[in-house]
């Protein structure tokens, strides 16, 4: 599980949230629901009863915390609060990826 820092309140210290926590969190604000709701395999429309502006606002505000690009298109994909991660986690990996350190490294590894 993919972890990010985050400053603590008084600034001096940082704590450690799991990228799940994040974006259960963007959802839960969303989705205007509770976080403890927001169980892996939760179904979004059906038992959560995300309408469509609420999916694109999570989509929207998801790209904007991560820095990532979420397509719309991949909102009809979505189903479950644990897909919604896995897409975050793996458009996240494609920007690591696709960046200079990124290509360094991979080009690094391969001429190893």
């Amino acid at each position: 599980m993919a972890c990010i820092s985050i400053p603590a309140a008084s600034g001096s210290a940082t704590v450690s949230v799991s990228l799940e926590d994040k974006v259960v969190a963007v959802m839960a604000c969303c989705l205007s629901v509770e976080e403890s709701k927001l169980q892996p395999q939760a179904l979004l429309v059906d038992e959560l009863y995300a309408d469509s502006m609420e999916l694109l606002d999570m989509v929207l505000l998801l790209n904007d915390a991560f820095g990532i690009e979420i397509g719309v298109d991949d909102i009809v994909d979505i189903k479950t609060v644990a897909h919604v991660c896995q897409v975050v986690e793996r458009q996240l990996a494609r920007r690591v990826a696709q960046s200079p350190l990124g290509s360094a490294c991979g080009n690094a590894a391969s001429s190893a």
